[in-house]
């Protein structure tokens, strides 16, 4: 090679590794604004953890350009993240509203009975809402969500002694070492989405309930108020129903819970409210409001308004459902 070329070469990987060196800064700057581990933006950026890391530290001797266009892509995504989040109105934190009042009412009688409680209803009445504010405000509150991997009560168990940091998470010893760790506490267990539980789960949880005499709340959609109900029906599960002390149901979010929100989102056009209603009525109630009414004010935003239109509302309720507004929407 001539002294040129020589040159040429030696410039050219000087340039490569200018641009690696700020590719480099750019992805510690992103690791650092999101706080994220090595791990957690090789994760995200699927670049292997070994070799982000070796890329990181100027080490890698495998391909770097195809790794380096990973991680543009990711640098380029996390910028799209971070405009949608920014335009994206806040919702409203926690509101007291009637319906609030009420779950909180079960929560306080069951955690000082202590005592069994029932809240069921449909999606959006506020039910996983007041749990989780009278766990962030409330002493020895513990909440767990159900899902369908814990169908034996030998998954309850592991799910609990982990959110309860028992001293025996495995073996034979769990349920043991999870009444030694609550008895005493005068505490509270919340179970959300607990429809997805079986029977012989539900009962585990009323032995925890009686063994280690602490509160425990049922909370879940509308078929399981049927279930526990029909087990004061059958001599073998009657004693979950009659551990039962207070049972609160609500399909849908009451008319002042949807005022109080839209004070909240300062929403005060009576055609509006009236509208916006009509959506809290409907599936997934006070979720689906907010979602729709967030989505709404990201529009009007662009182009450059401060208030709602209805053409707004309108706009969000399609791009979100795929459906078109009813004309009679907010007009009965």
């Amino acid at each position: 090679m001539s002294e040129t070329e020589n040159g040429i070469a030696q410039m050219g990987g000087e340039r490569d590794n200018s641009a690696s060196e700020t590719l480099r800064t750019r992805v510690r700057a992103q690791m650092e604004t999101d706080a994220l581990s090595t791990r957690a933006a090789a994760d995200q950026s699927g670049v292997a953890y070994s070799t982000l890391s070796a890329w990181l530290n100027g080490t890698y001797k495998g391909n770097n350009e195809q790794q380096e266009e990973k991680l543009e892509k990711w640098l380029s995504s996390c910028r799209t993240s971070t405009k949608v989040r920014r335009s994206m109105p806040q919702e409203p934190s926690y509101l007291e509203t009637p319906s609030s009042q009420i779950w909180m009412s079960v929560f306080e009688y069951a955690q000082a009975g202590p005592d069994i409680g029932l809240i069921t209803g449909n999606a959006g009445v506020g039910k996983t809402m007041a749990g989780e504010k009278y766990q962030r405000d409330t002493p020895n509150v513990w909440m767990m969500t159900a899902d369908s991997s814990m169908r034996s009560p030998t998954a309850i168990l592991r799910e609990l002694t982990e959110l309860l940091d028992a001293n025996e998470k495995r073996g034979p010893r769990m349920m043991a070492s999870l009444i030694q760790r609550v008895k005493g506490t005068r505490g509270l267990l919340i179970v959300d989405e607990a429809q997805n539980l079986t029977t012989e789960a539900i009962d585990l949880l009323r032995t925890i309930f009686d063994r280690g005499r602490i509160g425990l709340v049922f909370m879940g959609n509308e078929p399981l108020k049927g279930r526990i109900e029909g087990m004061g029906r059958q001599s073998s599960h009657a004693q979950i129903f009659s551990r039962v002390g207070m049972r609160k149901n609500r399909l849908n979010p009451l008319v002042k819970d949807v005022m109080q929100l839209l004070d909240a989102w300062g929403i005060m056009d009576p055609n509006l409210r009236k509208t916006c209603r009509w959506i809290a009525m409907q599936s997934g109630g006070l979720r689906t409001l907010n979602k729709t009414v967030r989505y709404a004010f990201m529009l009007a935003g662009t182009d450059k308004r401060d208030e709602l239109a209805e053409r707004d509302l309108k706009s969000s309720w399609k791009e979100l459902t795929g459906t078109e507004l009813p004309t009679f929407a907010g007009r009965e």
